[in-house]
């Protein structure tokens, strides 16, 4: 459900606010603190009038507990006592509002006083037991024992709110959510701020009891609140849903989409979204995909399991790191001993990697592989999975890194023979491949060998994308080498991970002119 909050100077203007709120939501909120004239039997009567179905929160809060709100009605809080807050909170109760919001800070002895006088009144009026953060987003841990105090007092719906200081604590609040579904508790859990806007949007799919929405943005009741056009854009992006007349705009009750998302950091260039998105919508297909910087693996994984995310994509420097997390992993990926994509099958992950086949795809249409030799500048989880494409299709890898001892132990795993960067120049290849991100955008002018070295080689092969040619391509072009860009491998690596989450094929021709586009245009 969407719930929009009533915060007008005054009970003439709340009138009005409280009609057109009730043809646009669900639910709304009377914040009797912000609304300096009004009565709250008078306002609840009023909703009534206009309509049966938008359920009535009644909510009071003192000074030292509401979050700034919108321009328009900043300095607005009146100076209410706990006195005169809980007579309010009584008064919705006798005026037979749906629900009383109340801070679990104001203790077990106010929460109890409306819990009787709920009771008395038939229980038609339920208890919200809420808590909000107004600095930051404590850890998961911490919050779910702030919901077991909560749910002591047996309350309808409990309501945790928190400040997002960086977007990965919207992760945090969303996982509250599936925690409180397991023990049958509806829950309000979501995040403030500018940062905390994921949550706001994706909290209803995900089983949340509701989610905020201000009819306009200087009507906000707490930052970062989108407006109800805004909360309506977002679902109609997320779940292709066109509305139908008669029905509230916002009632957010269907089942999640399946949705995708890129893992790494940074990930503010990647191209990925802009090239998943595009297969996905010629696929006919609604979901989405986005990008997560990740800060903290451990919160980011928790928060998309309990997102129900159908698949991610990872990058650097990720690809190891997120093995602990899977269920399963794929025998390609445990060999290669990195992961670039994970499958979510009905909640169990499997780890897989999709790398090495673009790699191999990349080369295969150049060159043939078998009887080949390939020098492989990097030690990472790219240079593993070209090395494992290779070694399948009987070629030779031989492990080239800056790094002698890191490029001794993969060489040792491979059973390859390895060389340090320095001595490059005694190798005899066929092909040169870099694997490393040196002369990735924006550090363009970078090249992780020396052009005198590349007259060696016949075959040059980049990794890197963007820019569609690097310095160590240009280098080799000007000394005759073939050169192969990395935006096939990019691309059909991506192809493969859209096969793996849909289990169609996907159109690789789409995504690389896509990608293609974006590159030469500039934009």
């Amino acid at each position: 459900m969407i719930c929009i909050p009533i915060i007008s100077r005054t009970s003439q203007e709340a009138f009005r606010a409280i009609e057109r709120s009730c043809r646009l939501a669900d639910c709304i909120e009377l914040r009797m603190d912000l609304i300096s004239s009004g009565k709250v039997a008078e306002l609840i009567s009023a909703a009534r009038r206009h309509s049966g179905r938008v359920k009535i929160i009644v909510t009071c809060r003192r000074q030292e507990e509401a979050a700034e709100a919108g321009q328009a009605i900043q300095n607005q809080n009146a100076v209410i006592t706990k006195k005169e807050k809980m007579a309010i909170l009584r008064e919705a109760i006798a005026s037979g509002a749906d629900f009383v919001d109340i801070e679990l800070a104001e203790g077990s002895r106010a929460i109890n006083v409306l819990r009787f006088q709920c009771a008395e009144k038939g229980d038609r009026t339920k208890i919200i037991v809420s808590y909000h953060n107004l600095r930051e987003t404590p850890a998961l841990e911490k919050l779910k024992k702030i919901f077991q105090q909560c749910v002591k007092f047996k309350p309808e719906v409990v309501k945790i709110v928190t400040t997002a200081q960086v977007v990965e604590d919207n992760l945090v609040t969303l996982n509250l959510i599936a925690f409180a579904r397991g023990k049958s508790q509806k829950i309000i859990s979501l995040c403030m701020g500018e940062k905390g806007g994921m949550s706001r949007v994706m909290a209803p799919f995900l089983g949340g009891y509701l989610s905020f929405a201000a009819l306009a943005k200087e009507e906000q009741s707490a930052p970062g609140q989108l407006t109800v056009s805004e909360m309506s854009q977002m679902k109609k992006i997320l779940s292709g849903e066109q509305g139908l007349y008669g029905r509230p705009a916002l009632s957010l009750t269907e089942s999640p989409p399946q949705n995708y998302v890129l893992l790494g950091n940074p990930v503010a260039h990647s191209l990925s979204p802009l090239m998943h998105n595009a297969a996905l919508q010629k696929m006919g297909r609604s979901e989405n995909y986005s990008a997560i910087c990740v800060q903290d693996l451990d919160s980011v994984m928790h928060g998309i399991r309990a997102m129900n995310i159908r698949g991610a994509s990872v990058t650097i420097p990720l690809k190891t790191a997120v093995m602990e997390f899977m269920d399963d992993i794929h025998d390609d990926a445990l060999s290669i001993g990195a992961v670039n994509t994970i499958v979510n099958d009905e909640g169990y992950w499997i780890g897989c990697n999709t790398d090495w086949l673009g790699i191999l795809l990349t080369l295969r249409k150049a060159m043939t592989i078998r009887k080949k030799t390939f020098a492989i500048v990097g030690a990472g989880g790219t240079a593993r999975a070209a090395a494992y494409g290779i070694i399948k299709e009987g070629g030779n890898p031989i492990i080239v890194n800056r790094t002698l001892e890191r490029g001794r132990q993969l060489a040792k795993e491979l059973d390859c023979p390895h060389y340090a960067l320095a001595g490059i120049r005694q190798i005899k290849a066929d092909c040169l491949m870099n694997t490393t991100p040196v002369g990735m955008f924006p550090h363009m002018n970078q090249s992780p060998v020396k052009p005198g070295v590349l007259a060696g080689f016949q075959y040059v092969m980049d990794v890197i994308y963007h820019p569609l040619k690097t310095r160590l391509l240009n280098d080799a072009e000007k000394r005759g080498c073939h050169i192969l860009s990395g935006i096939d491998m990019f691309v059909h690596q991506g192809a493969e991970q859209l096969k793996l989450w849909t289990g169609q094929e996907p159109p690789r021709a789409l995504m690389r002119k896509v990608i293609w586009k974006r590159l030469t245009d500039g934009k």
